[in-house]
This record gives structure tokens, sequence and C-alpha cells, in this order.
């Protein structure tokens, strides 16, 4: 029995490099986690499905995320309770909305949030075409605001989590504009912004725009989401409802009436707001409860009817030609990725663009904006594009021993040596892109082997740490504990000697005057940003920097004019971008990046592919 309207990817050898994930997909400690595409096939969602590797399951949970940043923090937190109610005897299917995540489709498109109602039924219905005895339901934030407004007006389910609800698609709304007021405010004090530039808390664009952290709302989305309410009524959508609130937090109305229904019950939870941070903890209690509230009622286990489907779906932009994508896996830290490839097929040796993480953000980027890049690029027709995720981040296992999210994983030198391999076999150039930690990553990996061009965005330009300073993984037991030395880059003398006394930096810091703290990082320990750039130059990468004023002024110091120097004789290219948001979490330093990115790409893919006359990449 086949679920309706799914595509699947098949997983196969092959030497040294990716693997396309299937049904036999990696174990997670009893789990399997097996990467799926439902839907029709002109708009396929992207969803995961956790399961026991046994196969028999009590029942079946469909988790609805939140969206923006709040989505973006929350992956590794899902993606943990969806392995957890795994290994507790339940499938878990989580998924991502119409123009969220891998899925098809972009803000811009009309009736979305009619369409992120049909996604949770599409959902719900795959979930029982697994056989399982039992449907269930969890959302979180507006996940469960929706979830909530589509059990509703439609079919009931046997268990329904409100995870910290959104009262209305208002009330998310209003908390989204005041988190974006809030960044531009820090902005101002970070001088990437002037003080006019800073929104009042209800303002919204000229075009009627919403525009929260890691997402914008288009006028109509808006409008439509705006009425979506955690609504009151006679009984539950559900057999059996939890619903989780804040214990600091005050209830809103219209969720404290929903507590008054029959089969109700509720629970306070703590920690909900660290998991939204930007370096985000997972609420374990949180996870806790919710699967032991799933195991209450028991009953008879049954045998899972596993989907079948296609190995790969397509993704169509009006105007352009169609894009083939496919989840795979790399090397032994089972990185996982998705492959964007032109639909009628692609050279081997074609260019690979690669795109990593920005912090702990997934590998979908900052605002989604690998995902666009990557569909843009390989829709033009001579690359292939890699989003992946580091070990730990997104939806990357952590390595044995290791901890999860970290924005610099200790093991990213073995990471990037995995992702280097495993596209490298058949001669392919690869032109590499990152932002702050992930442009960090690109230098060092291009510095240990030249690449075909870098395309960095904010670096940190930290990469000669103290010790493992920025990594404070846990290492495995009796594991050596020497002093990692990222690939290619020349540490200076001291910066050994600073790894000792590491627990007293911030002592040293508070207490070194600034000039000296400056010259200190820079000449003993970090070494020299404009002299990384010019041995890229030198062993033959072609590098575009883009930064914005305040990074640009931190790259500059001391060595302006060698700088100038370098982008006189045409070895660097330096774009400085007025009020450029550090994270390109802002739309306007979005748009900005994409538009660089674009022209940048098309200009090396072209040159590299003999087609220095191809059109112009779509943006």
């Amino acid at each position: 029995m086949s679920w309706p309207g799914c595509t699947r990817v098949q997983r196969r050898d092959v030497a040294r490099g990716p693997r396309d994930l299937t049904t036999t997909a990696r174990p997670v400690t009893g789990v399997e986690s097996v990467p799926l595409w439902i839907g029709s096939s002109d708009r396929p969602l992207f969803a995961w499905l956790d399961v026991p590797d046994d196969h028999l399951v009590a029942g079946a949970a469909v988790i609805c995320p939140s969206m923006g940043l709040e989505a973006a923090y929350s992956t590794r937190a899902l993606r943990q309770l969806a392995h957890r109610l795994a290994g507790a005897g339940w499938a878990a299917l989580r998924f991502d909305y119409a123009a969220t995540g891998d899925s098809v489709g972009t803000w811009s498109d009309p009736d979305l949030v009619a369409e992120w109602l049909g996604n949770i039924r599409l959902a719900i219905d795959c979930a029982r075409s697994l056989g399982a005895e039992r449907v269930g339901v969890v959302g979180l934030r507006l996940g469960a605001t929706l979830a909530a407004a589509e059990l509703a007006r439609g079919g009931p389910v046997d268990d329904l989590v409100l995870w910290d609800p959104c009262a209305t698609g208002k009330a998310f709304l209003r908390e989204q504009r005041a988190m974006a007021a809030f960044r531009r405010e820090m902005a101002v004090e970070w001088g990437t912004l002037q003080e006019g530039e800073v929104p009042a808390l209800d303002e919204t664009s000229e075009d009627g725009l919403v525009e929260a952290p890691g997402i914008v709302f288009s006028a109509a989305t808006a409008a439509d989401l705006d009425p979506l309410a955690v609504a009151w009524s006679d009984q539950s959508p559900a057999s059996r409802e939890l619903v989780l609130t804040r214990e600091e937090r005050r209830v809103e109305r219209a969720v404290t009436k929903r507590l008054t229904m029959p089969g109700v019950e509720s629970s306070p939870i703590v920690g909900q707001e660290a998991l939204f941070a930007e370096k985000p903890a997972t609420p374990v209690p949180t996870l806790d409860r919710i699967v032991s509230w799933f195991s209450e009622p028991g009953g008879p286990m049954v045998r899972l009817t596993m989907p079948k489907g296609q190995v790969t779906a397509v993704h169509r932009a009006p105007g352009r030609p169609g894009v083939r994508e496919r989840a795979v896996e790399f090397g032994p830290g089972h990185l996982f990725g998705v492959f964007s490839e032109p639909e009628d097929g692609i050279d081997a040796s074609a260019p690979t663009v690669v795109f990593l993480n920005v912090g702990l953000i997934g590998h979908q980027g900052p605002g989604r904006l690998w995902v666009d890049l990557a569909r843009a690029c390989a829709a033009a027709g001579n690359v292939r594009c890699l989003r992946v995720d580091l070990s730990g981040i997104g939806d990357s296992p952590a390595r044995p021993g290791r901890a999860e999210l970290r924005g610099f994983p200790h093991d990213a030198p073995e990471d990037m040596d995995d992702i280097r391999r495993a596209l490298t076999g058949d001669g392919a150039q690869l032109i590499l892109v990152g932002v702050c930690s992930g442009a960090d990553h690109s230098i060092e990996m291009a510095q240990a082997e030249p690449v075909a061009a870098l395309c960095v965005i904010n670096p940190a330009f930290s990469y000669a740490r103290w010790g493992d300073g920025k990594d404070a993984n846990p290492v495995e037991e009796g594991a050596p504990s020497e002093d990692r030395q990222t690939w290619g880059t020349p540490r200076p003398i001291l910066t050994r000697a600073m790894a000792l006394v590491a627990p007293y930096k911030h002592v040293i810091r508070k207490h070194m005057p600034t000039p000296f703290w400056w010259m200190a990082k820079r000449w003993l320990m970090n070494g020299s940003p404009v002299r990384t750039l010019e041995r890229l130059a030198q062993s033959g990468v072609d590098v575009l920097f883009v930064c914005g004023t305040n990074e640009a002024r931190r790259v500059y110091r001391g060595e302006q004019h060698r700088l100038q120097a370098l982008i006189a004789k045409g070895e660097i290219r330096v774009e400085t971008v007025a009020h450029l948001d550090h994270s390109l979490l802002e739309r306007t330093s979005h748009d900005r990046v994409a538009e660089l990115f674009s022209a940048y790409v098309a200009q090396h893919a072209a040159a590299l592919s003999g087609r220095a006359d191809s059109p112009a990449m779509p943006s």
C-alpha cells in the first residue's frame, strides 16, 4: 500500500560519494529516519518519517512546526521529539509547510494559509495510511493554532497536543513584529542601522508586507492568518487533548476558555524561552511530558505499512525550468543534505555550489535563502547545488560523544572533508557559500585545498581559536584531547600558549585596554583577515567577500591600504553593503545578497563550464 501523493527518495551506495536515502535509512538508536516527499507532484512537501526499527507502533503522530526563526531554532527539539516518540512505539511524521523549509513555493504565493491548513490534513491522511490504530497531532506555537483551526473544520484525531499555542494568528504576527523591531534596535547598537530606521511596533511596509525574523508574510497571507484562533467549542476535535502553557507567562483568554472543554487537560512548562533563543536549548521536561502523555492509552501494536514512491521531487517556478531535488547523506558522520539539479540532468563534472549552515540555522539558510538560491542556480542549467547541515545542526546527527547545536562544531574539519570527498570524485569544481560561521568553515576548507570560488558573507575570521574555546563539546571518553588545528590556517605560536589560559579569557578581556586587546587578537590569536584573503587569491581561489558596514570596519582596521591594493589588482572582490543584517534574516539584506550571489555564481559557473556567453542566472 502506498501513501496518497507521496514520492520517495531511494538509497544507493556510491563509492566515496553521497547516498540517496530510502526506507532503509540510517538507524538512530533503534529508530529509522526516512525522508519523504508528500503531496501532489506539482506542490510537493518535504517531510521526515521517524519509526521504530521493528516497524511496530501504537499510533502515528503528526508534528506541526511553527514558522520563521521559531521554526529554525526548534528544529532539533522537534527532531528529538520525533525520535523519542519512535523510541516509545509511535511513528512520527514532521513536515515543512508550503513555502517553508524544503517544500515547494515562495512567500508570495497566493492562498498560503488555506494551503497550510490543507498541508496539515494531508499529513494526517498520510499518517492514517500507515495503518496505525491511533493518530495524533502535536502543534508548536503557530503550528498549534493552525492544527486547532484545521481540526475544528475537518475530521477529528485521537490525540492532540497544543504546545505553547498562539491564541490567534494576530497575536503571532504581533509578536513577530515586536521581535523584528527588537532585532533592529540591536542593529542600531551595533552600528548597522541608524536610529530613524527602526519601525514602530505595528508598522508594516508600504505594500502591506509583514516582515518577521526569518520569514515574510504577504499582505494577503497576513490578512488570512490574522483571524485564525485556538477557539473554544462544545467538544475538542480530539478524543484526548493536552494544552501546554508557559508557567512564566499569562495564558491568553482564548486558550483559557479552551481548557474548560471536555477531554482537555493542561500542564505548565518551563524552558520555552530558551527553545527560541539564538543558542536554543531543548526543553527536555516538555518532551518527557509529551512522550509520556502519548504513551498513556496503551493499546495494540500494529506493524506499519511503509510508504513507497518515486525517487525525487521536481520543483517548478513560473518562467524557468524545473529543478529536481533529492535527499542525500555523506560519509561516516551521516551528514544530511539536499541536492538541487536541472530536471533534464547535468554533466557529472559540472560545478557544485555548496551552501553551509549559518550558525545554528539549518540547511535551508537564513530566511530560506539557500533554498531559493539553490533552485534558481540549478534552474539555470550549468550547476548543481547542495545545501548541507554540519554535525549536530539541522537534520545531521551529532558524531558519537559530541554535543548538538554548536555553531562551530568541533568536527567541522571532518565534515568539510567528507563533503569534499563526496563531491569531487568526478573532477567537479566547488563553489563554497557561507555566512558568519559557514564563511569561516568555507575559508578553512579552501585554505586546506583550493576550490574554484568562494563567496563569504560576514565571516568571523576567528578560526585560529583559544584551544577549543568556540566549541565546548564533550569528547568521547578515552579520546585524545589534542589541541585541534584547523586545516591550512597558520596558527600564531602564542595562540597555542593562550589555550592554556583559555578559562581566564574573559577576565583578561575585561582588564586589558581595548587597543591592546585588538592587537592581541589580530596579531597573536586570530591572525590577519586581509592576509587570509590574500593567501586564498594567491592559491587560485576566486573570492567574493561581502560584508556590512560594521564588519568592514573590523576587517579593514589597520590594513585598509593592503586590502585596497588587493582589490585594485583584481585579486579579490569586496562588496560592502550598507545596513547589511549580519545573519541575512532581514528581507532587504536577503534580497541584496541574493542579487550579488546570483550574478557571481552565473559568471563562474559559465567560466568553469566553458560557456562564457551563458545568460545571466535568474535571481
